[in-house]
């Protein structure tokens, strides 16, 4: 497979000696590694498709599928309500838009028509609505345009773009400013990330703004009345570095002292923030922008209380939208403008919302609600409960329901649970089917993240749906590292203590089979992206637990994640920097490819990765699955899995689909057999 020399590689990154026999996998441009990774790969689908599970697992996904990722509630500008859709029988997700939520529509832009594997990547209308920066992507590189929603034809076509996100419009429809992520040298010739925000005018060259923002993650904030902008940094505690009057004003430096956490929204001249700088569980502040250096004239709307976690703040007319969790659930406040407490919204059940199937993991970024008047739209969902989409009106307290959910699994029941871990209890949920035993007779599979400030609260899961109509056990674990408890929780989960992420999953694993309701036999692991890294860490460090697992698009190299824009920006964001000797050593003990130990009877792995992958690349897969075969002593098997056309779960609905009956069948095969 490899030369003497290749297997024989070592290196030294941040001062530690590193083997890393596989390193010559990491080379897409290499014609032998694409053959390995393609020889690789067939042999997975072979086996997949040829899963006894198969079509079983098949009929159950599709009996319960919603691709929560595409799923999104409408949203208003101006006059018009912008929204995607699944057209029936189609495989793609289209953006169209309409006179009301729910009225007919028309079909504003198709990614199908740019070709089979184009998706559609954002959409940012104009604040009244008439024009849109949109974006497909296709092969990791978007597509971007500002097109005329009236007839569709494209105003300013900006090209193939990598790496930009953020689009926001000024409010005069001049332009829009963007980030883009980049990478920079610096003297030692060490490469690291670096952002821009970009001002792209509608007529005219786009320029970067000429501004330091001390962090490798910045991104620009416009105020809905268009009377603030911001610059904000830090995706894992944001707080706005610079600050501008859009009617002539100088970007001024805001807070340029602080380590505290600030985010929330800029209405009239006040900063309505999030913050964490008296208390770990965040108060709800309000910092005139005018004087925001001179904390008497900032005023408390919302103190800090133990066990409620704000989340997140939108202004909606004359009123303010508070997201805050609780007991690991997501409840709705309404504020007046002032901060006074109008009351709590009636939810249709306990859950997540954001404006997507998913939108609630970007509370600790963006606005998680769209604004309709003095009320506001979203997306709800919950373990049991498939996306619907509601209107909430922020005086009356009431919800209304737009769009039903597709499914609601009245046949679940659905606990909630905790485990003694070395840190506390750790919180847990498990779904199943009333007639699910709970003997250890039943496959279980366990689920987490615990990473990035990111609250990982019980969602609709197409796959726990499928998996408990098998007949099997879904449970959904609340990790340190993530976002739904205070600063301290997330801490604890991250950088040097990054271990404790995984410390509480095993102690959800151990709770499982001391009530003897799991045995390891029987038990799975599954998790995307940070949720890979730790299935990833759990086959390295504690094997013994259960039998098979799935990582999906994740990171397996925590030291050579340095070498791409997107990984590096993720490991310095919560790992640590594998060029730092502070940090090397810690994300060497932990780095799952770097643990994997010869002589090792280890579970079955399934490593599944999108071609097109910039945040999490498939060189990671590739390394871990070759580690794997080499050293495992099990018959258990160690399947690479790289899908063409997808991305960092990226994809069109029909692959999204494909995945998840693939995984499920994978590890039905392991647990059910």
């Amino acid at each position: 497979m490899t030369s003497e020399d290749e297997m024989s590689f070592t290196d030294t990154i941040g001062g530690v000696a590193v083997s890393d026999p596989y390193r010559w996998l990491e080379d897409d441009a290499d014609p032998k590694v694409i053959e390995w990774q393609k020889q690789a790969n067939a042999r997975a689908a072979a086996a997949l498709a040829a899963s006894p599970h198969a079509a079983e697992v098949a009929a159950a996904v599709r009996a319960t599928y919603e691709d929560v990722f595409t799923y999104a509630a409408p949203q208003r500008f101006g006059d018009k309500w912008f929204r995607t859709r699944l057209p029936e029988g189609g495989s793609n997700t289209v953006l169209e838009v309409a006179d009301s939520a729910t009225g007919q529509g028309r079909v504003l832009v198709d990614p199908s028509d740019e070709g089979e594997d184009v998706t559609l990547a954002l959409w940012h209308p104009s604040p009244d609505g008439t024009l849109a920066v949109i974006a497909t992507s296709q092969g990791g590189a978007m597509n971007v345009r500002v097109i005329d929603v009236t007839d569709g034809h494209v105003v300013l076509d900006l090209g193939h773009k990598i790496g930009t996100a953020f689009y926001v419009w000024a409010p005069d429809k001049s332009g829009v400013y963007y980030m883009q992520m980049a990478m920079k040298a610096l003297p030692d010739g060490q490469m690291v990330p670096e952002t821009r925000i970009i001002w792209q005018p509608l007529a005219g060259e786009a320029a970067p703004l000429d501004l330091p923002y001390d962090h490798p993650m910045a991104w620009p904030v416009m105020a809905s009345d268009g009377g603030w902008m911001a610059i904000t940094c830090d995706q894992t505690a944001p707080r706005p570095r610079w600050i501008r009057k859009i009617d002539g004003g100088e970007w001024t430096r805001f807070l340029p002292d602080a380590t505290a956490m600030y985010k929330g929204a800029l209405v009239g001249d006040d900063f309505i923030a999030i913050s964490d700088d008296v208390s770990g569980w965040c108060r709800l502040v309000a910092i005139p922008l005018t004087s925001f250096d001179d904390e008497s004239t900032w005023r408390e709307l919302i103190p800090a209380r133990a066990g409620v976690k704000l989340a997140s703040m939108t202004r909606c007319g004359a009123y303010l939208v508070l997201s805050r969790i609780e007991g690991g659930i997501m409840k709705m406040s309404s504020l007046d403008l002032s901060g006074k407490a109008i009351g709590d919204v009636d939810l249709p059940g306990d859950g997540a919302f954001g404006l997507t199937g998913v939108g609630h993991i970007g509370a600790i970024l963006t606005d998680i609600i769209g604004s309709d008047g003095d009320g506001c739209v979203f997306v709800h969902s919950s373990l049991e409960r498939s996306p619907g989409v509601y209107r909430a009106d922020l005086t009356a307290l009431t919800c209304e329901e737009l769009v039903a959910p597709a499914h609601v699994l009245s046949d679940r029941i659905v606990d909630a649970l905790a485990a003694k871990g070395p840190a506390g209890d750790v919180a847990y949920r498990m779904m199943r089917e009333a007639a699910t035993p709970l003997d250890g007779s039943a496959p279980v599979i366990v689920t987490g993240y615990g990473g990035f400030n990111v609250p990982w609260i019980p969602y609709y899961s197409a796959m726990g749906a499928a998996w408990t109509e098998l007949g099997g056990i879904w449970v959904h674990a609340h990790l340190r590292g993530g976002g739904e408890q205070d600063k301290d929780f997330w801490h604890a989960g991250r950088m040097k203590k990054k271990q404790g992420t995984f410390d509480d999953l095993y102690a959800v694993l151990e709770d499982l089979q001391a009530r003897g309701w799991a045995v390891a036999e029987r038990t799975g692991l599954w998790g995307s992206s940070n949720g890979g890294l730790l299935v990833g860490a759990a086959v390295t460090q504690r094997p013994d637990l259960f039998r098979a697992a799935v990582a999906q698009v994740p990171i397996l190299d925590l030291l050579q994640c340095r070498k791409d824009p997107g990984s590096i920006g993720i490991c310095m964001a919560d790992y640590g920097n594998p060029d730092d000797p502070a940090d090397a050593p810690g994300l060497h003990g932990i780095s799952p490819y770097h643990n994997v130990r010869a002589g090792t009877a280890y579970p079955a792995l399934l490593c599944d990765a999108g071609a097109t992958d910039l945040t999490c690349p498939p060189w990671h897969t590739r390394k871990m699955i070759a580690a794997m075969e080499e050293a495992s002593t099990s018959d258990r098997r160690q399947l690479l899995r790289v899908r063409g056309g997808a991305g960092h779960n990226q994809m069109t609905t029909e692959k999204a689909i494909e995945r998840d009956v693939e995984e499920l069948a994978f590890l039905a095969d392991e647990l059910m057999d």
